[in-house]
């Protein structure tokens, strides 16, 4: 290891942004707390006279001429250089006190400067990414992005969460909604008041009304005393429906009401309650699309979409994945190789944030003395870009299955059946050997399934079974 490596390892840990400069200006090392403070892509090739939206090579010239050095001479000064300037960081201006001071090392004969920048307050700003991770800290660093084209999206949102509006978030699976909708919470005015969340997916449609509005003993078998539902729970603060796009249109029609005026009533009760909640709703579906087709009430999409935030695929944010992968060597003290870097950006990463995650932690398994040299990545599922549970089976038919596989007793094929692709849904099997098993009775099967027939209808719209 050369000694400017060392150099390299003992700053790179640093809470204070550093960079190791040339007597030409290029920045030869910068390291993390560097890039956040100056929300610079970590990949960027950076001069001293573009530092993002700094020129710091003027005010070094400046400090040395005032140090006595000649302008001719300025940027070779042998001395160590201290003063202060504001720097203009996205609308908000940031005193730096900068310490510039030369470094020499014993195997290499380069003039170099070492310069650290000590901020003299915390950004009030962004400076790291949306994370889809299990850490708590709630703060403006998920409203961030080092990616352009998605910086305005999630700025939008750090602007909606300080209003009452109610919010949509769309995304992928593993993006960060849930983790922006909790940070939307921290941020707001409610931030003091309890933040509820419930997944509308995981609970059976059964269950769901009691859930959200709760209940009155003798309701129902098995409601032996009073319970409230989420959105008393939520009364004064803020309320997430997740997954809203998996609700039936029976209870978006009851949810409706509450979302306009707040008021509801418990299943098995006549008296009505009144809360004061905000809305989060969040889905990795095509809202829209289900709109136009008539799987999603039109009137409840427009009370919860009063602003929408679509958030960027990871496959699309490309400085994104590089500043995550910067920040886990630097977290872990485990450099990744340069060719399995190149390797997990060309990566699509279809579950995102949170394939992500899981990634790091079988990384850090693979380690060796500190370094990850090989890791094999999965083939990428064939999921579809809006909605993680839509068949990707082709319409056409397979002429070996109808040989082979697909023919009936007599050796023909049974063409009142689906065919039956081998990436067919499991969900959607299960649904098309039911139907069967019920002689398509559509009554009989919602019964079997334990689900009403506007689920089973809807679901059965959606594998395309009908």
């Amino acid at each position: 290891m050369t000694t400017t490596e060392l150099a390299e390892i003992c700053i790179r840990h640093s809470r204070d942004p550093h960079l190791i400069s040339d007597t030409r200006g290029r920045v030869l090392f910068a390291n993390p707390a560097f890039h956040q403070t100056l929300q610079i892509p970590p990949d960027t090739r950076l001069t001293l006279d573009q530092l993002g939206p700094l020129n710091l090579d003027a005010y070094l010239r400046e400090a040395a001429i005032a140090a006595g050095d000649d302008e001719a001479d300025a940027r070779n000064t042998l001395h160590a250089l201290h003063f202060s300037l504001m720097a203009e960081l996205e609308g908000e201006t940031l005193p730096l006190e900068v310490i510039s001071q030369p470094l020499r090392l014993n195997d290499d004969s380069r003039a170099l400067r070492l310069i650290t920048l000590q901020p003299q307050r915390r950004r009030t700003t962004a400076v790291e990414t949306v994370h889809e991770d299990g850490r708590d800290g709630l703060d403006d660093s998920h409203f961030h992005s080092h990616d352009a084209h998605c910086r305005p999206t999630l700025q939008f949102a750090r602007r909606v969460a300080g209003s009452d509006v109610r919010v949509m978030l769309l995304g992928e699976s593993g993006t960060g909604k849930t983790r922006l909708a909790r940070a939307i919470h921290q941020t707001s005015r409610r931030a003091h008041a309890p933040f509820v969340e419930i997944n509308c997916a995981a609970i059976p449609e059964e269950l769901l009304e009691s859930e959200l509005f709760g209940h009155a003993r003798g309701a129902f078998s098995g409601a032996v005393s009073d319970r409230i539902g989420r959105f008393e729970a939520a009364d004064g603060g803020t309320l997430f429906l997740d997954e809203i796009g998996e609700m039936s249109q029976r209870l978006q029609a009851k949810l409706l009401r509450a979302v306009q005026d707040g008021a509801f009533e418990r299943v098995g009760e006549n008296t009505t309650r009144q809360v004061d909640v905000r809305i989060l709703a969040a889905s990795n579906q095509d809202l829209r699309s289900r709109v136009e087709a008539g799987e999603f009430r039109t009137d409840l999409f427009y009370r919860l979409a009063v602003a929408t935030v679509e958030i960027p695929p990871l496959r699309e944010r490309p400085h994104d994945l590089a500043a995550n992968l910067q920040d886990y060597e630097v977290h872990h003290g485990i450099r990744i190789a340069a060719h399995l870097k190149e390797k997990l950006r060309e990566y699509p990463w279809p579950g995102n944030f949170r394939e992500l995650e899981n990634v790091f932690e079988c990384l850090t398994l693979h380690a060796r003395d500190g370094q990850v040299d090989d890791f094999p990545l999965p083939e990428p599922m064939r999921v579809d870009a809006h909605t993680a549970d839509t068949i990707q089976a082709p319409h056409t038919h397979d002429h070996h299955r109808d040989s082979a596989g697909g023919a009936g007793p007599n050796g023909s094929r049974s063409h009142g059946a689906p065919d039956t692709q081998a990436s067919e849904h499991p969900e959607a099997r299960r649904l098309r050997e039911a139907l069967v098993a019920h002689a398509g009775n559509r009554s009989q099967t919602a019964r079997s399934l334990g689900m009403d027939r506007s689920t089973l209808w809807r679901k059965l719209h959606r594998y395309q079974l009908v």
